[in-house]
């Protein structure tokens, strides 16, 4: 009987090489990669280290998205760190990084779909969204707040303009993923993401909220 041979790796190697791999599979398969046989597969190592290093598949999943999410708003943050604009432009950069080329990747769209899915039925999942969205909200609220302070606007709900502001965000990032460039330069009347989120600005600048 021939013994299959996996690779073998230090503990936070294999934990981040099982992160990698889920995400692969997420973006090759959608939902028919939420499997430990295939992500245990793609890794190369053995089914029972996904319950060893993570409890479950859905704990990895939920892993899987927080570092994901994380990477990217811990990079955005520093640029924002480092950048000697106003808040106005700080504020831009979150825009241009949020509909980089890699951020719409349309591969991606498969795993975000799963991650989505999985909110509402595990609490592992719930609790790493409820994390990076409200850091998220926290960011966009201060950047807003810092706008207001320089440019003496008026502005009678900050929170309201904030998640007015994130769901535009959201919204303009699954229309971004889902349709090629081609499709959308078909539609004469179609506007960019980026043109759509600098034009909110200038209605918050405006005082509408």
């Amino acid at each position: 009987m021939k013994i299959k041979k996996f690779d073998r790796y230090e503990p936070d190697e294999r934990k981040s090489l099982l992160i990698s791999s889920a995400l692969r599979c997420l973006i090759s398969e959608g939902y028919s990669g939420l499997s430990v046989r295939k992500i245990t597969k793609e890794a190369n190592v053995s089914q029972g280290l996904v319950n060893h290093h993570f409890g479950s598949v859905y704990n990895l999943i939920a892993q899987t998205y927080n570092v994901i999410s994380t990477d990217f708003l811990q990079s955005v943050k520093e640029q924002i760190q480092i950048s000697t604009g106003s808040a106005a432009e700080k504020l831009d950069i979150f825009f241009r990084e949020n509909f980089s080329e890699e951020a719409l990747d349309p591969d991606l769209l498969k795993a975000w779909l799963v991650f989505w899915s999985l909110i509402r039925d595990s609490k592992e999942m719930e609790d790493t969204y409820n994390r990076v969205n409200n850091e998220t909200l926290s960011l966009l609220e201060e950047l807003l707040t810092n706008i207001s302070v320089e440019e003496k606007l008026s502005i009678d709900n900050i929170s309201m303009a904030t998640q007015s502001l994130m769901a535009l965000l959201d919204g303009l990032w699954v229309r971004e993923t889902l349709f090629d460039n081609k499709r959308k330069s078909e539609n004469k009347e179609s506007y960019d993401a980026l043109t759509i989120a600098r034009s909110w600005l200038k209605g918050y600048r405006a005082e509408i909220f």
